[in-house]
């Protein structure tokens, strides 16, 4: 399994329905969930992103099901993902290159 970040920003759209956003996430990670797409965690942020989701996919095409389940928000909202490398995995990629 491969961990995806995934950050949220709101539109300005967004304030309109934050009453709602609760039950809309809730409703999103259950449906998420139930595709095979294990969360890990999900964080408010303060600065120039509002939420990040932290996510473990068996593939890319896996991982794209909870962007696109957030999409229900009705352009509340912006996503940007990320794909991780364990650190430990990371700081051995130098060593390749020396070789």
């Amino acid at each position: 399994m491969t961990t995806y970040v995934t950050l949220i920003k709101f539109t300005s759209k967004g304030p309109e329905g934050i009453t709602d956003f609760g039950k809309a996430w809730e409703q999103a990670a259950q449906r998420v969930e139930s595709l095979g797409v294990r969360i890990v965690g999900a964080y408010g942020l303060l600065g120039p992103y509002d939420m990040m989701i932290i996510y473990e996919a068996s593939d890319q095409k896996s991982a794209a099901k909870l962007p696109l389940s957030i999409a229900s928000l009705r352009g509340s909202v912006k996503t940007e993902t990320w794909t991780t490398i364990p650190l430990e995995e990371f700081v051995k990629l130098p060593d390749s290159f020396s070789r």
